[in-house]
């Protein structure tokens, strides 16, 4: 059977066709999120057989495809499907947990309990996981682009900030340099705060994912790189979940 994996963020979707006895993604696109909703040509199409399964953080976009009628096999991820690959989630309340969450935590549960992921994008989203394959939450903070652009817009005079700008060495001496190590500097205090509570809670094992990773892994030694294509395994592993447990078709 093939998959067709979608990953559909805030800025960003990203896919790929993965085979579902095998996680060996190939060619991962990737589209602005926007670019799509204006004309749904631009989302791949599917060979016969193929099941879609996509995590959407977007209403719009989530209600958009799912009316459209583009993929006959469409399937979501949910806190249904993510129980059913082995996540509980008891300690949550599951009915605004996000898809993105639910498909990082089904990628957690791959390998050593327990772990937490912070998912590096629009938002940092730390999911922890613990050994039995409990849920037991995390946190949402706004991502460095976001707060660049908070600032930008709601201020009369603060310029937006480019995402490369060098930390000053002990403190901003323009708007520039002031702005860099409040946010920059101030986010990874942000997340380094989160991981000193989660390791008052017996949690060690701390991956980073998303397209904004590399920077937290630069500045914590504590985070190991997790890839760009995370959430895609997460989805992908509740989807052959799923595969697994669907009944079989006869071959007589």
């Amino acid at each position: 059977m093939k998959f067709l994996l979608l990953n559909i963020g805030n800025t960003h979707t990203q896919w790929v066709f993965v085979d579902s006895s095998v996680w060996d993604p190939q060619d991962v696109s990737e589209l602005a999120t926007a670019d799509w909703q204006a004309d749904l040509r631009r989302l791949p199409e599917v060979p016969e057989g193929c099941q879609v399964w996509a995590s959407s953080v977007v209403p719009y976009a989530k209600n958009l495809l799912a009316s459209s009628g583009k993929y006959s096999s469409l399937h979501w991820i949910d806190a249904v499907a993510g129980a059913a690959a082995g996540l509980d989630f008891s300690l949550v309340d599951t009915s605004t947990l996000g898809a993105d969450r639910i498909a990082n935590a089904a990628a957690l549960l791959q390998g050593e309990l327990p772990a937490g992921n912070f998912d590096c994008g629009t938002a940092v989203t730390l999911e922890v996981v613990l050994e039995n394959g409990v849920f037991a939450g995390g946190a949402i903070l706004p991502g460095r682009k976001l707060m660049r652009s908070a600032l930008n817009h709601g201020t009369a005079a603060l310029p937006e900030l480019p995402l490369d700008y060098p930390l000053p060495e002990k403190f901003g001496c323009n708007t520039l340099q002031a702005l860099s190590l409040g946010i920059d500097g101030g986010i990874v205090g942000m997340v380094r705060e989160l991981i000193t509570r989660a390791r008052k809670q017996g949690i060690n094992n701390f991956v980073a994912s998303g397209g904004d990773a590399a920077y937290f892994c630069r500045a914590l030694p504590e985070l190991a790189a997790a890839g760009n294509e995370f959430t895609l395994y997460g989805i992908y592993c509740i989807a052959r979940a799923a595969a697994d447990k669907s009944p079989k078709k006869s071959e007589n």
